[in-house]
C-alpha cells in the first residue's frame, strides 16, 4: 500500500492541538519579541536563483566548494554564485522541477526532481552530464561520493548511481509506514560508507560501493492508537563528525552512534522534524515544536533550551563561531549564544520560509529562502581596543 505523506508543519501543530472532549484549538506560531542585539551582523550580499518552491517543503538547499555557492529552484533554474560577492558565475535552466539538492562533490552537482529524476551537472560550467529516472520523488539532497551518488527517494529506498554514467549500482529498501512526514533526511557520505535515515525510524550505514549494510538500528518505535501517533520518521538533518553519527527522529530519540560498529554511545529522548547540528562540545537539536536545545556531545545531557521560537517552523541549527544559527517560517535568521542559548542577533533574510539549516562558507553564513533568495552574512569584526 502506498504511504501517505503529511506536512511537517501539520504534524508539529498536531502535537499541541487540544484533543480532549471539546473542540480542537490550534496554537499559532510564537510572535517575535525584541532582543538585545549584542552581536553585529553584516549582510554581505543577496542574490536570487529562480522561484516556485513556496509552500512545497522541498529539499532545495545551498551547497558550496568553499569558493562558490551552488543552488537550485523548483522552476528548474540552477546557478553558481561567487561566495565572496554573490555574483553569478553561471546560470542554467534545466526544464526540470528541481526538488532537492544540490549535492556537491567530485566536481559535480546532483539534483533530485519532483518527477523522479536524478540530474548531474558539471560544477565548473553548469553543463548537464546526464539525467536518469530514480522511480520516485526526491526530497533529500543527494550525496556525492567517490564514483557513487547516493539518493534517498520518497518510496523508502536508498539508491546508489554511478557518477560516470548514471547506471544504478545498488538499492537499499526499507518498509514504509502507512503515514509518513513529507521530507527526507539527506544521506551522508563518510569515507567508504553512506549513512541514511528512513521513514520507519531506522538509521543505517552502508558500503558506498555495494550498498551492503554495515549496521542498522531503530531510533524510534511506533506506538499509539492512531497512524499520527505512530509516526517515527527520520525527517531532519543528521551529522557525521569524525567517527560519530548523530541522528534524531520524530517522536523518537537523539542518538550518538559509532560509525564503524553501530554501537550506540548515548541516547536522549527527543522529537524533531528539522534535525540537528554538532560542534566540538555540543549537539544542537531543533525539536518538533521549535525549541532549540543544546546537549553535551559526550553524554547527551541537556545544557540549555531556548523556547522562544515555538511553532515557528525552525530549521536545524548550524554552529557558527560562538553562536548557533537557525532560520524560521518568516525568513528570519536567529543567532543564539552557544553557551546559554540566549539570542544575540536577528536579521530578516527574506519574507518567505528559510528552507534548510544555514551553511558555512569560509567566514560567512549563507541561507536560502523558499522564494529562491540567497543571502550571505558575516559577523562584524570587533575593533581592537588595545
Amino acid at each position: 500500500m502506498r504511504a501517505f505523506r503529511v506536512l511537517a508543519a501539520v504534524a508539529a501543530t498536531a502535537a499541541v492541538t487540544g484533543c480532549g472532549g471539546g473542540r480542537a484549538t490550534f496554537e499559532p506560531p510564537a510572535e517575535l519579541t525584541r532582543i538585545e542585539q549584542t552581536l553585529e551582523i553584516e549582510r554581505l550580499w543577496t542574490a536570487r536563483v529562480g522561484r516556485g518552491g513556496e509552500g512545497l517543503r522541498l529539499g532545495l538547499r545551498p551547497a558550496t566548494d568553499g569558493v562558490r555557492v551552488y543552488a537550485g529552484s523548483h522552476d528548474g533554474r540552477a546557478a553558481a554564485l561567487d561566495a565572496a560577492t554573490g555574483r553569478t558565475v553561471w546560470s542554467v535552466r534545466t526544464d526540470l522541477p528541481l526538488s532537492a539538492g544540490p549535492g556537491y562533490g567530485q566536481g559535480v552537482l546532483a539534483f533530485g526532481t519532483s518527477n523522479g529524476r536524478l540530474l548531474l551537472l558539471d560544477a565548473e560550467t553548469g553543463e548537464e552530464r546526464w539525467q536518469v529516472s530514480v522511480g520516485a520523488e526526491v526530497l533529500a539532497a543527494p550525496a556525492v561520493g567517490r564514483g557513487v551518488i547516493a539518493v534517498r527517494t520518497t518510496d523508502g529506498r536508498l539508491r546508489g548511481f554511478s557518477t560516470a554514467n548514471g547506471t544504478e549500482l545498488w538499492t537499499v529498501t526499507q518498509t514504509q509506514p502507512a503515514l509518513i512526514v513529507r521530507g527526507d533526511t539527506p544521506p551522508i557520505v563518510a569515507g567508504t560508507a553512506v549513512v541514511a535515515g528512513f521513514d520507519n525510524g531506522r538509521i543505517g550505514a552502508y558500503r558506498l560501493d555495494s550498498g551492503d549494510p554495515i549496521w542498522e538500528l531503530p531510533i524510534g518505535s511506533p506506538a499509539g492508537r492512531t497512524e499520527l501517533d505512530r509516526l517515527v520518521d527520520i525527517a531532519g538533518d543528521m551529522q557525521v563528525v569524525g567517527n560519530d553519527v548523530y541522528a534524531v527522529g520524530y517522536q523518537g530519540r537523539v542518538v550518538a552512534v559509532d560509525l564503524n560498529t553501530g554501537l550506540v554511545l548515548w541516547t536522549q529522548d527527543s522529537s524533531s522534524l528539522a534535525g540537528l547540528g554538532v560542534d566540538q562540545s555540543r549537539v544542537y537539536v531543533t525539536t518538533d515544536v521549535g525549541y532549540v536545545v543544546a546537549l553535551a556531545r559526550t553524554n547527551g545531557a541537556q545544557q540549555w533550551s531556548n523556547e522562544a521560537l515555538r511553532l515557528r517552523d525552525v530549521t536545524a541549527p548550524t554552529p557558527f563561531g560562538s553562536t548557533v544559527v537557525v532560520g524560521d517560517l518568516e525568513g528570519y535568521v536567529h543567532w543564539l549564544d552557544i553557551g546559554d542559548g540566549r539570542f544575540v542577533a536577528r536579521e530578516q533574510a527574506a519574507s518567505s520560509r528559510i528552507v534548510s539549516a544555514p551553511i558555512i562558507v569560509g567566514s560567512s553564513l549563507v541561507v536560502q529562502s523558499e522564494d529562491g533568495r540567497i543571502v550571505a552574512y558575516s559577523v562584524a569584526e570587533e575593533e581592537d581596543e588595545s
